[in-house]
């Protein structure tokens, strides 16, 4: 939650997920994972490490705090004052430091033994460069990063040819724009992109085909020659490196060299971006031969505004198995290849649609799509034909679909359902399954919905409204999906007509928590608070006083109604809490928890664990700076260290010791509680269980 905490108020509230650690001037990255339940593992990955704000990551080189937050984004926080002129502070901020780092380890298990890594981030003309060299710098590889003009990227290619003798390999990053150069010249190019995973970022090497098609590796997959990088798709002929024979429909070069003077010239196929939520299909049947990532279907497509037409669906392995007598929409990013016309080895291919997510869809949702028949559903009477197709044809159509052999039922998980009116007499199975995928295409919308605002995609917004409007209004929907898909519709709508300027998006959901607040569903104003929070957290600046207590009084607002304590409530138990122990470190002794609890306010052990460490933070929020923490006196039942006290060192900005060190750490911290607040005669008096 976030709130004004006092002798706080020059805290950077920025969100920065990437460090150094080590030191200010480390290559060494670390990523802090956005939610709280992998913050103990981030813990454990890094034990005994400080974080800096790294000045290869343009920062000020300042120390850098791990914050854990239930309620937003887990993220690092300078400690006041804060002077830091830091411009990326995303998780891909330090993806040249993953990207230089795994290159080194690669490079070093090839064999390479004096490989050495430098960046070039922050010139005028660099473009954000990491260089590698090897073989006593008679081999090369140089990322390009960021974008950089095509005369300066043709001089530094050069320069590069000539420092290594034509050893130098180009790899591009995702916004370089140069890739498509490199394809020119070369018939292929090298890509580097980083994905998180877990409480790291992931590098991996794609090759980039004529066509802007991309096939993604790891670099343990790829091998180092004499002469270049090699990914499984690429090979060394005697006429130079080549992209492999195509196995998966992908464009590539033939590996017996250039094509003879009477082959007609290979062209490349139109490759389209689709918007979300336009395509739907119908009819899908498998197609065999696809690799083990990607499934095919050959399926009947129709597009909004357009007429039936076949295709071939690309959809990832662990995505729903589209059931062939079902409607089906595509619902994440898509993208649209067409077959090259003219071209004799393309004459059997369809359009290529690649999405990554579907979900069926049934009743209402149905109206958009009026052209699609599913293979056993009955015909209209009077179907009108499309386009080029006689009625005749059409009819003779249907009937070859009717007869068309069972399909066995299909493997894989079941996708999300933009559900309509059901037929009537649904057992209780039925209905169950339909509510379960309502929710699952709820869940789906929504995080179609957050990524459309966070690129600020208007046309995906508009789509993604347009579903969450039918699940809203569809009568068939149990009450929680469709509140929640009436919160989420309120929300893009807010978002839609509010002004795009840092803030006014903020102040734009802080006004509707004001008129709407106190009268949404607990589901709709936790969505609410929790984009409010998320839009606070994008903003550049410090949040004003006025927003603070704005944001906690919902914060408040929703522990109240779901039945945990406000803020003010656990400020007050701290208070009680403190005194209480005051009294323990006086007498020389340390607590259990059990007890302390049921000597303030019994209610205190019924708690949430996380709010009964927040009463133990609020009780040590006067400890100075120099002195350790009141909470050291608490222990378990066993009179051991509490496991509460390393997380309460951590969000009150201590040292955290490695949990080998812990017990000591803590006994010491008890010995100078007790000679700070009873005097040395105490001392002889204090006994650790274990302790001999």
């Amino acid at each position: 939650m976030i709130h004004p905490m006092q002798g706080f108020e020059e805290e950077d509230t920025r969100k920065v997920q990437t460090a150094v650690a080590g030191r200010p001037g480390s290559d060494e990255p670390v990523f802090l994972p956005f939610d709280h339940a992998e913050f103990p593992d981030f813990l454990a990955r890094y034990p005994d490490l400080e974080f800096f704000c790294g000045s290869l990551l343009g920062g000020c080189g300042q120390k850098l705090s791990a914050k854990r937050y239930t309620s937003k984004k887990c993220h690092f926080a300078h400690h006041p004052p804060v002077r830091c002129r830091r411009t990326a502070n995303s998780e891909s901020s330090a993806d040249h430091l993953y990207v230089g780092r795994a290159l080194k380890r690669w490079l070093q298990q090839q064999g390479k033994r004096d490989v050495s890594v430098s960046y070039d981030l922050f010139g005028a003309d660099s473009g954000g460069c990491v260089d590698v060299s090897f073989d006593g710098g008679r081999r090369a590889v140089r990322v390009q990063l960021d974008r950089m003009e095509r005369k300066s990227w043709l001089a530094r290619h050069k320069e590069l040819d000539r420092a290594t003798r034509g050893g130098g390999d180009w790899i591009y990053g995702p916004d370089s724009m140069l890739a498509h150069n490199e394809v020119d010249a070369a018939g292929y190019a090298l890509r580097v992109q980083c994905r998180t995973v877990g409480a790291t970022r992931e590098v991996q090497i794609g090759t980039q085909l004529p066509g802007h098609t991309i096939e993604w590796t790891t670099l343990d997959h790829c091998r180092l020659t004499d002469s270049a990088i090699l990914t499984p798709h690429l090979e060394e002929t005697g006429e130079g490196v080549r992209v492999r024979t195509a196995e998966r429909g992908t464009p590539a070069a033939e590996a017996s060299g250039p094509a003879s003077p009477a082959s007609p010239p290979r062209v490349a196929p139109a490759v389209f971006q689709l918007a979300p939520g336009t395509v739907a299909f119908t009819a899908a049947v498998p197609v065999a031969g696809a690799d083990g990532s990607r499934r095919l279907y050959d399926a009947d497509v129709q597009s909004t505004g357009s007429a039936v037409t076949p295709g071939r669906i690309s959809l990832p392995a662990e995505a729903a198995v589209p059931d062939r007598d079902q409607i089906w929409l595509l619902l994440g990013p898509a993208t649209l290849r067409l077959p090259v016309p003219g071209d004799d080895r393309t004459r059997d291919s369809r359009a290529v649609i690649t999405a990554e997510s579907i979900a069926r869809l049934e009743g209402n949702a149905l109206e958009p799509w009026q052209g699609l028949r599913p293979p056993r559903s009955p015909a209209p009477t009077a179907a009108p034909s499309s386009a080029g197709e006689p009625a005749a044809a059409g009819a003779e159509h249907g009937r070859a679909r009717e007869q068309a052999p069972a399909d066995p039922p299909p493997s894989g998980p079941p996708g999300p359902r933009v559900a309509g009116p059901p037929a009537t007499g649904r057992s209780a199975a039925e209905r169950s399954a339909a509510e379960r995928g309502a929710r699952a295409a709820l869940q789906a919308l929504q995080d179609q919905s957050r990524e459309a605002r966070d690129t600020g995609d208007r046309d995906a917004v508009r789509q993604t409204a347009r579903y969450l409007a039918m699940l809203r209004d569809d009568p068939t929907v149990v009450e929680a999906v469709r509140d929640a898909a009436a919160a989420e519709c309120d929300v893009l709508s807010a978002w839609s007509a509010g002004p795009t300027a840092p803030g006014h998006r903020l102040a734009g959901l802080l006004e509707r928590l004001r008129q709407e607040g106190e009268k949404l569903p607990l589901a709709a104003l936790r969505r609410l608070v929790e984009d409010a929070e998320a839009e606070a957290d994008k903003l550049d600046r410090y949040l004003t006083t006025g927003e603070l207590d704005e944001l906690g009084r919902w914060n408040d607002e929703l522990a109240r109604r779901s039945g945990r304590p406000a803020l003010d409530a656990l400020e007050r138990l701290g208070g009680e809490v403190r005194a209480a122990l005051e009294r323990y470190a006086r007498a020389g002794a340390v607590v259990r928890w059990s007890v302390v609890g049921a000597e303030v306010d019994g209610g205190v052990l019924d708690l949430h664990p996380d709010d009964q460490m927040e009463v133990l933070v609020q009780a040590d929020g006067a400890t100075a700076r120099d002195e350790p923490l009141l909470s050291a006196l608490v222990t378990d039942d066993d009179f051991r260290v509490h496991p509460f006290y390393a997380r309460i060192l951590d969000h009150l900005d201590r040292p955290v010791p490695a949990q080998a060190d812990l017990r000591a750490q803590w006994e010491r911290d008890v010995l100078r509680l007790h000679l700070l607040w009873s005097g040395p005669s105490h001392r002889a008096g204090v006994r650790f269980p274990g302790s001999p």
